[in-house]
């Protein structure tokens, strides 16, 4: 699945300047395959599992980079966030540095992936 994230671009992510790597270019489109399932399944996955199961080199709490540009990713396609499906294991919610509403983007997240997999 092509992503609309173009190696070199610069955005201004969260008052800083981001530029998507090589890095970013290659694990962008399997996180959101990935969190995409998750969505059609109504569920939300730990860093940790994200992080396995994709066999990601990234550390579990550096997610967050990546996370912030799936939600970019997502605002171009006039989605809502897959980045809300992303929670902390211990406190099954997502990380302090969300930008938005987290249920009520997750509960857009399902309703759009729920629909488009019937």
């Amino acid at each position: 699945m092509d992503v609309t994230l173009r190696v070199g671009e610069k955005l201004f992510i969260k008052a800083g300047r981001v530029s998507v790597t090589t890095l970013d270019a290659y694990w962008l489109p399997r996180m959101r395959v990935r969190l995409i399932e998750v969505a059609a399944d109504g569920e939300t996955i730990t860093y940790g599992r994200l992080k396995q199961e994709l066999g990601m080199p990234h550390a579990t709490n550096g997610l967050g980079r990546l996370l912030d540009l799936i939600s970019v990713e997502c605002e171009r396609r006039g989605e809502p966030s897959l980045a809300s499906l992303v929670v902390n294991s211990a406190t099954r919610e997502v990380g302090h540095d969300f930008d938005g509403e987290p249920v009520s983007e997750r509960d857009g997240v399902y309703r759009r992936w729920r629909a488009a997999d019937e």
